[in-house]
């Protein structure tokens, strides 16, 4: 069997295995756009408008979060005290984003942004806990091996959230401004 057909087929195998976790991976994204739909009616947008924004932020929020576990996976393979197999690393980190799936709450007045941080927290904190336990490895190894990777989902995350309240206030400004 050539090679690539057989790389295709892992990689078939592997997507049929992590289909639990790739969505909860997009609901995990569709909570947190859905976070920010109130900006969106705020700004007048009509449905089919709020429907591509939601979307967009779906799939870039689910592709921060693959980045970010990518960040993890090469680091622990890397620099690891012990071998993590990346596949076994992919299977079992879809439930330490669960409690992600609440992000929606996030947009609550005035404690919103409190509510956001905690769950970035409890995520961060539930992958480092998966990997020491699942894995053997130290605390201070998994907490260190696993931080780049939230940080990098963090300033995605922020970049992208960051972008849209500037596009809304921009919208809105202007709005006010016609009257």
């Amino acid at each position: 069997m050539p090679p690539l057909t057989h790389l295709l087929r892992q990689l078939g195998d592997w997507l049929a295995d992590a289909n639990f976790g790739l969505g909860l991976l997009l609901l995990v994204g569709a909570s947190m756009a859905l976070s920010h739909v109130f900006a969106l009616l705020a700004n007048r947008l009509n449905r089919r408008q709020i429907l591509v924004q939601l979307l967009l932020d779906v799939l870039i929020l689910a592709v921060a979060y693959l980045l970010a576990l990518a960040c993890d996976m090469v680091l622990l393979r890397l620099f690891a005290s012990r071998p993590v197999p990346p596949g076994e690393m992919l299977e079992g980190v879809a439930p330490c984003l669960l409690p992600a799936t609440l992000y929606v709450f996030a947009a609550a007045p005035y404690v919103g942004e409190l509510i956001a941080g905690a769950l970035w927290v409890m995520v961060h904190l539930n992958v480092v806990a998966f990997v020491h336990a699942r894995f053997h490895l130290p605390p201070a190894e998994a907490l260190l091996l696993c931080s780049p990777g939230y940080g990098l989902a963090t300033a995605l995350v922020w970049v992208r959230f960051h972008q849209r309240w500037q596009a809304s206030y921009t919208t809105l400004a202007s709005h006010l401004g016609e009257r």
